[in-house]
């Protein structure tokens, strides 16, 4: 399991272990979970619902067997109805029976969290005892009720009820507000499965271990609005008997606060000061041995305004300018959506904090909408303004007939949107399907390419990218093509091809194995570099085929040819000295990329060492290695497969050196030496341990012995060296370099 996915089922370990912890034994639990199609989306490479099951499943056997567990599902019988509800386990059922369930659900439909939650509060309700519900969702409520009004109406319902909601992979800010705003306003908890860190600390401040004896009392908090965010300070909190009897608690600038108190029913005031806004809860009843959680919103009187622009319609698709005026809280937001629809649904949507004006996009389909401001969290419409949807038109214009990939212009007529696209697909594709394709944008006409497969197409203009309100039949003609070239040629060598064909810009020809796939290619070149054109054999011999590939995709002609082995001699010296330049004749295809060179035997075929190019000539020279031993002359076709080799044993050569045992320091030295006297000797004075190619002074052998040099300026021991090629040191005398009287 990936370390993301250990996190997330260690999530819903967490929360519903916490639930459990929490409650006493006669408690009753009902999981709802989310089963609807979204739940089919995949975390490193495994499908969220199998993580889902896999994770119930073992808590079913780790949870205490005094714990009774319900579960309800949602989305998993019928795509589409707000209505697949079900409960799948009554409370009590035996645990095997509820993981047989678990792992029957087939994920498919909407996401109704709200209308389960509230299904699964009547469930517990009947049994008066205290009502716990843990909600795992991916996502958001997709159906008709909002979640923070649901949660404000269970908390009021009197049933000592808690929702603590699990959001699994919901990355979304706007969503996990949602989520949690449910939890909340039950006095329950939302956790995001999503990330470790956050979750451990959550966990940290929750889980506690339980009692010996429950607390009476209320757990008092205050939120802007219905389901809104939690007021953290700055309220006065005041609690009497109920109908206005005797105040037994008081306090000032506090937020969340608790207070115990003895069973009875309760009136529960609260008034922020800095803005004189006030709420109440009246007629609360507290239970024997109970903490009960009492959220009571402040009601807010924000105000907003909405005008667009165009104001009363606009073409579907089309960009409008949305000016508002409104609180612009954190989470605000404007968004264009069906008449009447709920308040947190939204189809294109722009945050306040973004600006003002914003730019919203209208729905691709005609019709009546409205655009609002909505108030964030929780979801209120604050001011909208009715605007429609006007269908558009769009034609288009091209030939009847086109050969296949051929190049060929369309005329098209239409709104001409940023994302809107002209393309040419089968006739059955679906609305988004694409071929070739081009933007509106750029330009008029625009330049398609035929499909290769011959039959019957249409152009199509698609609107934003979703909707074709433009349909043109067109045909696609096969082409031909053919080939003119020898039958059979030898390995490496290049020959002139002639063709016929299209020649469109993407054609090439090659020469390939027989059974190779349409688009490979050893040597090829484009037919709008002419006619004929000139391909290098393979370097194997066998039998292949010239091939027309038609835009680098499909072959449209082939033609047989048998590749013969390479041939070439060379006639060269058996033997040489190390660093001698030796002359090398041949006879080959002297094809560019060819050359002849000197290496081990053992060497790779493509390896070289010194090397000259057949094309520059015959005979060439070649400069012999510096070491000696067996090697090899060699024939390389294209750098990359030898097709003739001579042996050549390479002996070494010696050298003296004679100079003074010491010198003064910069004074002047001269050193008689015998050796090759190859063009890139040299004889050099340096340090005893330095590289062999390293030198100080330096004089060429080509110059003549005896060499002169000049002494370092730093006394010390050094040593005079031959150096062969540059390269190879061949002989050695030691000098001490004396400090200057």
């Amino acid at each position: 399991m990936t370390a993301r996915l250990f996190n997330i089922a260690a999530a819903f370990a967490a929360i519903i272990s916490l639930s459990f912890a929490s409650a006493h034994a006669e408690d009753d639990v009902i999981l709802v979970l989310d089963a609807s199609g979204s739940m089919w989306g995949q975390i490193d490479g495994e499908a969220k619902i199998v993580t889902a099951k896999r994770v119930i499943n073992e808590l079913l056997t780790d949870l205490p067997a005094d714990k009774k567990l319900g579960l309800v599902a949602y989305g998993h019988n019928r795509k589409g109805d707000c209505t697949d509800i079900e409960e799948i386990a009554v409370v009590g059922a035996d645990r095997a029976a509820i993981g047989a369930a678990v792992n029957k659900l087939n994920p498919k439909g909407k996401t109704p969290l709200s209308a389960s939650v509230k299904f699964a509060a009547e469930k517990l309700k009947s049994t008066e005892n205290k009502a716990t519900v843990i909600l795992i969702s991916d996502g958001i409520e997709t159906c008709n009720l909002d979640p923070c009004a649901v949660g404000a109406e269970l908390e009021r319902t009197g049933v000592d009820f808690t929702a603590h909601v699990i959001g699994f992979d919901v990355t979304v800010e706007s969503d996990q507000a949602q989520l949690q705003c449910l939890a909340e306003n039950t006095g329950g908890r939302y956790l995001n499965a999503s990330n470790a860190a956050e979750l451990s600390a959550a966990l940290a401040e929750t889980v506690i271990e339980e009692p010996d004896a429950q607390t009476t009392g209320f757990a008092l908090r205050a939120t802007e609005l219905s389901g809104g965010p939690l007021i953290e300070s700055g309220l006065s909190w005041k609690v009497q008997q109920a109908g206005g009897g005797e105040i037994l608690f008081e306090i000032e600038d506090a937020g969340e606060t608790t207070v115990e108190l003895p069973p009875g029913t309760y009136d529960i005031f609260v008034e922020r000061p800095a803005d004189g806004l006030t709420g109440a809860a009246k007629n609360v009843t507290l239970p024997p041995d109970a903490e009960k959680t009492v959220t009571v919103p402040l009601e807010l009187n924000f105000e907003a305004t909405i005008r667009t622009v165009p104001e009363a319609s606009a073409p579907v698709s089309a960009e409008i300018i949305v000016y508002w005026t409104g609180p612009n809280r954190e989470s605000d937001y404007v968004t264009i959506t069906a008449l009447g629809a709920n308040a947190n649904a939204y189809m294109s949507y722009e945050y306040t904090r973004k600006g003002n004006p914003l730019t919203l996009r209208m729905p691709s389909d005609a019709g009546n909408y409205e655009v609002r401001y909505v108030l964030g969290r929780p979801a209120t419409v604050l001011a909208s303004a009715p605007i429609s949807a006007v269908a558009v038109e769009a034609s288009l214009e091209a030939a009847d007939n086109v050969a296949a990939g051929a190049a060929f212009d369309v005329t098209w007529q239409g709104p001409g949107y940023n994302d809107d696209w002209v393309t040419i697909v089968k006739p059955n594709a679906r609305d988004n399907a694409y071929l070739s394709y081009q933007y509106t944008r750029e330009g008029n006409p625009l330049t398609l390419t035929a499909p290769l497969e011959a039959g019957d197409f249409e152009l199509r203009y698609v609107q934003a990218g979703e909707r074709v309100i433009a349909r043109r039949a067109i045909s696609v003609s096969s082409v031909e093509a053919t080939i003119t070239g020898p039958a059979t040629a030898m390995a490496g060598t290049r020959h002139a091809i002639s063709w016929t064909g299209p020649g469109d810009d993407g054609d090439w020809m090659t020469v390939t194995a027989p059974t190779a796939a349409e688009n490979t290619y050893t040597d090829y070149e484009y037919m709008k570099n002419g006619n004929p054109l000139t391909l290098r054999m393979p370097l194997e011999a066998g039998e292949y085929e010239l091939r027309y590939v038609q835009a680098g995709k499909k072959v449209i002609a082939r033609k047989a040819i048998t590749i013969t082995a390479g041939e070439a001699s060379l006639v060269a010296p058996e033997t040489a000295n190390v660093g001698e330049t030796v002359i090398v004749e041949w006879s080959g295809p002297a094809e560019n990329g060819d050359w002849v060179t000197v290496v081990k035997p053992t060497d790779a075929d493509s390896k070289y060492g010194d090397y000259a190019y057949p094309k520059n000539g015959n005979p060439l020279e070649l400069d012999i290695p510096l070491e000696p031993g067996a090697y090899e002359f060699r024939y390389v076709l294209d750098g990359k497969k030898v097709i003739t080799r001579s042996a050549v044993t390479i002996n070494d050569v010696e050298a003296t050196l004679s100079a003074p045992q010491s010198v003064a320091a910069g004074g002047a030295l001269n050193v008689d030496w015998t050796g090759p006297g190859y063009h890139r000797d040299y004889i050099t004075i340096t340090e005893p341990g330095a590289a062999e190619g390293h030198y100080l002074d330096y004089k060429y052998s080509r110059n003549g012995s005896p060499a002169q040099l000049q002494a370092p300026t730093t006394p010390g021991d050094y040593e005079l060296r031959y150096v062969l090629g540059g390269k190879r040191v061949i002989a050695r005398q030691a000098i001490t370099v004396t400090a200057a009287n």
